[in-house]
C-alpha cells in the first residue's frame, strides 16, 4: 500500500506539468487563432476597399471618357455661336433675303440641338455674366473699372465655359470688375 501512495505522489508533479503544458498549448493556439482571424478580417476589408476603388475608377472612366471629344466639339459650338451672332438683324428682317433668313434659322436650330445633345451627355454651358468671379470656373482675361457693379463680379464674358458632369472642362473667359 505504501508503494501505491508513493507512486501517486510521484505522478502528481508530472500531471501538474502535463496540465500546465496543455494549458500553455491551448493559450498559444488561441492566440494564433486570434491573430489569424485578425489577419483574415483585415484582408477581407482590404479586398472590399480595393473593390470599391475599382468600381469608382470604372465609373469615373465611363463618365469622363468623352472629355477629349467634348473639348474638341465645344470649339465647333463656339464657331457656330459666333456665326449666328455675327448676322446683322436688319438683314434678317428684309424680305429680299429669304434664303439668308432660312440659313440663319437653320444655324440657330443646329446650335440649339447641339446644346441639347451636350446636356444629354452631362456637358453644361456656363455664361456667368454678373456673377461673382470664381477661379474654379472662370479665367480672368482683363479687369474693367465699374462703380455700378460690385468689385470682383463678372462684367463681360469673352468665351463661355463648359462643365462636364460638374467638373470644369473649360473655364469661362471673363472680364472682372474693379472699383475705380
Amino acid at each position: 500500500m505504501k508503494l501505491a501512495s508513493i507512486s501517486s505522489d510521484a505522478e502528481d508533479p508530472i500531471g501538474k506539468k502535463k496540465n500546465h503544458t496543455e494549458e500553455a498549448c491551448v493559450t498559444q493556439i488561441q492566440e494564433e487563432l486570434r491573430e489569424t482571424r485578425d489577419k483574415y478580417l483585415r484582408a477581407l476589408a482590404e479586398i472590399e476597399n480595393m473593390r470599391e476603388r475599382a468600381v469608382k475608377q470604372i465609373s469615373d472612366a465611363k463618365m469622363y471618357a468623352i472629355q477629349n471629344f467634348s473639348k474638341d466639339i465645344i470649339v465647333v459650338a463656339d464657331i457656330l455661336e459666333k456665326a449666328t451672332e455675327s448676322v446683322p438683324q436688319q438683314e434678317l428682317n428684309s424680305a429680299a433675303n429669304q434664303h439668308f433668313k432660312s440659313l440663319y434659322e437653320g444655324l440657330k436650330l443646329t446650335e440649339s440641338q447641339l446644346q441639347k445633345v451636350f446636356s444629354a451627355h452631362g456637358l453644361t454651358k456656363i455664361y456667368p455674366i454678373n456673377e461673382k468671379f470664381d477661379p474654379n470656373f472662370h479665367e480672368a482675361l482683363f479687369q474693367v473699372e465699374n462703380k455700378d457693379k460690385p468689385d470682383g463680379s463678372i462684367a463681360q464674358v469673352s468665351k463661355a465655359g463648359y462643365l462636364l458632369h460638374g467638373r470644369t472642362l473649360r473655364p469661362a473667359m471673363v472680364g472682372v470688375t474693379k472699383l475705380p
